[in-house]
């Protein structure tokens, strides 16, 4: 059996490692356009900034390990531009050679991931415009700061990547300023609705955040970024923009090939991680998953479901009838940014309210240990239930320390399907001095939860 990956960063190496292991007999092959596979991603804005050990590898597996240790053949450079669903055949271009060839398998693995958005403004391809999506583009933007004299960076954007690349140029002592039309970090990626400690500590550190959308990139005449326009009428000066505005399943392999899409433009596979075609299953941030409290389906582009669905999908391709079936996640994503660490779990209030649920949310702030110790910090939490059954929708947690991880905590709940009187009265929670308060953060929201319910 000949089984065809195509994609090499989270989803597709985890995906053919698992078929490799499953099928040991079975010939696994991997297709990356990239020069790169395996690569962590979620460090480049730390890497950015200078916070990682001097020798620290951003490349995870290189494909000759890939080859030595799992038995997979990995052809980086070779971007597959035709999908035949009915024969397995695949148009591969080896970019590096000018060569373009067919090669047929018995299995395909969709794991095309997903590409920055653009933001859609005349002059964003100006000398000094970048993305932060992969190892190319970190390198590229560490070449322009030690070339160019780059004393303010705007970034488009304040999602978590927005705000860690921020965060990034703060660190190497340049000036940044975040556009975002909500005019605060994490609105809308992260739901850090119920919180302005992150926001306070973002304009503490000098990074002003605008209410304005960029309309024009404005370069010079040898074509270098010199500012931006915005919809406020306004001309921001800079040298660098970070353009961080989301981003969007890369489809078009799929769609030219038939394949079916879902609402939200990824790729629709069932609980199998099957498509619609019987010969080609989907993986990572292409596909739409469901997500637990409500059942719909969704993208989310993050390294952790990536790697879930590859191992369904993987189990799947290499199995005669389905072997494995992906649950619904719960939507677990967390940030450390300017000091703060934010949690988020599950859906928030407006999340919930969108999808049509009767939801209530709770907001309390109290200690992340207990209130003797000097240096004890203030915790935000907002606790998401459904009204009448008190069911556990989601949360969020912000503060500068025990916040992330204590948002650990809701994922199994919110997966079970728990409610705000479960995690107040029949869950113990950690309790000691320099950890935690005798009465958890999230115990007191809980409480506040049921009188709202």
């Amino acid at each position: 059996m000949r089984i065809a990956v195509i994609g090499g960063l989270a989803a597709g190496p985890a995906a053919a490692a698992e078929a490799a292991r499953r099928a040991p007999d079975a010939q696994v092959v991997m297709y990356e356009a990239g020069p790169h596979i395996s690569v962590g991603t979620c460090e480049l804005p730390y890497a950015l900034g200078g916070r990682l050990t001097p020798d620290a590898d951003l490349v995870v597996v290189t494909p000759e390990e890939m080859k030595r240790s799992r038995g997979v053949d990995v052809f980086v450079h070779h971007r597959v531009t035709a999908l035949d669903a009915r024969t397995g055949t695949l148009t591969v271009d080896a970019l590096e050679f000018g060569a373009t060839r067919e090669e047929r398998f018995d299995r395909v693995i969709l794991a095309t991931g997903a590409k920055a958005r653009r933001l859609e403004v005349d002059g964003e391809d100006a000398a000094g415009v970048f993305e932060l999506r992969d190892l190319v583009d970190k390198e590229q933007i560490e070449r322009w700061l030690e070339t160019e004299p780059v004393r303010h960076v705007v970034v488009v954007g304040g999602g978590y990547v927005g705000l860690e690349a921020a965060e990034a140029m703060r660190d190497r002592g340049i000036r940044a300023t975040i556009l975002d039309p909500s005019g605060r970090v994490l609105n809308s990626t992260v739901a850090c609705e119920a919180s302005d400690l992150l926001n306070d500590a973002v304009l503490e550190a000098g990074v002003t955040v605008r209410p304005e959308r960029v309309t024009e990139v404005v370069a010079s005449g040898d074509g270098r970024v010199t500012a931006v326009r915005t919809d406020a009428g306004e001309i921001i000066g800079c040298q660098m923009v970070i353009a961080s505005v989301g981003i969007e399943p890369r489809t078009e392999l799929a769609k030219a090939a038939g394949l079916k899409l879902g609402s939200q433009g990824g790729l629709e596979v069932d609980d199998h991680m099957r498509t619609s075609s019987q010969r080609v299953w989907a993986c990572g941030d292409v596909v739409e998953i469901p997500r637990a409290p409500d059942g719909q389906r969704v993208l989310w582009p993050l390294a952790t479901t990536a790697r879930r669905t590859a191992r369904v999908a993987a189990r799947n391709a290499t199995s005669m009838t389905p072997a494995d079936r992906f649950r619904p996640f719960a939507g677990s994503v967390a940030v450390l940014a300017f000091g703060i660490e934010v949690g988020s779990v599950g859906l928030s209030l407006s999340q919930a309210q969108d999808a049509g649920i009767d939801a209530v949310a709770a907001d309390i702030r109290h200690k992340s240990r207990t209130g003797a110790f000097e240096d004890s910090k203030p915790i935000d939490v907002r606790l998401v239930v459904e009204k009448g059954s008190g069911r556990i929708l989601g949360g969020q947690l912000v503060g500068a320390e025990g916040a992330a991880l204590r948002a650990n905590v809701l994922a199994p709940l919110v997966q079970s399907k728990a409610t705000a009187r479960e995690l107040a009265e029949d869950i113990d929670l950690l309790y000691t001095p320099p950890l935690a308060p005798a009465v958890d953060p999230l115990k007191i929201a809980a409480s506040r939860a049921l009188h709202l319910t």
